[in-house]
C-alpha cells in the first residue's frame, strides 16, 4: 500500500486525486480515509473538513458517505508538487521547451485583455502593458507534461475582481520566452478556462500574430527558465 505523508494535507490530496477526484465528484468515506491513512474516523473527517475550508476540495454529504472534488486551487496544489519533485529528481534541469500550434480562440482573449482592473495588474505585475489579446497555442500532444511543469512553478497571480455584476477570476502568470524575439511574453491560464488542458495562452508588449508572422496552423517554440528570479524585469 501506498504510504502517505498527511503534513500540509498534500498526502490527503494526492490520494483523493488518484481515486479521479480532479475529473468528477467521487464518493468516499471517512472509515475508508482512515484505513488508508492508519488514522482514526475523526481525524479523517477532521482532515477533509480542513481541505474544505481551505478550498482545496469541495466536500458535501451522500446517502453513503461524502462527495468530494479537488477544486482548481486544490490542482494548483498537486502540480506545485510535482514541479518541486521533478527539480529535486532533475537538479541541472533549467530550461522547458514547449511547442505548440496557433489557432484562432473565440475571441475572448482581447475582451478580457481591454478590463482595466487586469491591465492595471498586468503593468504592475509583469511590467508591461500587453497587447489587446492573445495567442493561443495548442501544445503539441509529447510536451502536454511539459506544459504541467510550467503550471507547477509558482505563478505571478493577477487577483480576479466584479465589474459591471460580473465575477472576473484569478489569472496565473508565467514569464515565457521566444527564441529569438525581444518581446516580453507570458503564459496566461485562468483559474476557470473554458480551454482544455492542453491550451496555452501567450500575452505580450506586442502583437504577437504581426510580430513572429503567424497564420493558424503554424507552430511556435516556447522556453520556460526554471530559475525563479528571471523576471519579466531581466529580459
Amino acid at each position: 500500500m501506498a504510504i502517505y505523508n498527511l503534513s500540509n494535507h498534500e498526502g490527503l490530496l494526492i490520494y483523493l486525486a488518484q481515486n479521479r477526484a480532479i475529473e468528477k465528484e467521487i464518493e468516499i468515506t471517512t472509515t475508508q480515509v482512515a484505513k488508508v491513512f492508519s488514522i482514526s474516523q475523526q481525524t479523517a473527517s477532521r482532515f477533509l473538513l480542513d481541505l474544505d475550508k481551505k478550498g482545496l476540495i469541495t466536500w458535501k454529504s451522500s446517502p453513503k458517505g461524502s462527495l468530494v472534488q479537488i477544486t482548481p486551487e486544490g490542482v494548483e496544489i498537486l502540480y506545485k508538487l510535482r514541479f518541486e519533485l521533478e527539480r529535486a529528481i532533475h537538479p541541472d534541469l533549467t530550461t522547458i521547451r514547449i511547442r505548440g500550434t496557433v489557432f484562432s480562440g473565440l475571441g475572448q482573449g482581447k475582451y478580457y485583455m481591454s478590463r482595466n482592473s487586469y491591465v492595471k495588474e498586468f503593468a504592475d505585475k509583469l511590467g508591461f502593458s500587453p497587447y489587446q489579446g492573445t495567442l493561443n497555442l495548442r501544445i503539441h500532444p509529447n510536451d502536454t507534461d511539459r506544459l504541467d511543469l510550467i503550471r507547477g512553478s509558482w505563478p505571478i497571480i493577477i487577483p480576479g475582481f466584479e465589474e459591471d455584476e460580473r465575477r472576473f477570476g484569478d489569472v496565473l502568470c508565467y514569464a515565457l520566452e521566444i527564441p529569438k524575439l525581444s518581446a516580453k511574453v507570458a503564459g496566461i491560464m485562468p483559474r476557470r478556462t473554458h480551454y482544455g488542458s492542453n491550451i496555452l495562452e501567450l500575452i505580450s508588449d506586442v502583437y504577437l500574430r504581426d510580430s513572429l508572422d503567424l497564420e493558424d496552423g503554424d507552430e511556435v517554440i516556447v522556453e520556460f527558465n526554471f530559475d525563479r528570479s528571471k523576471g519579466f524585469e531581466n529580459k
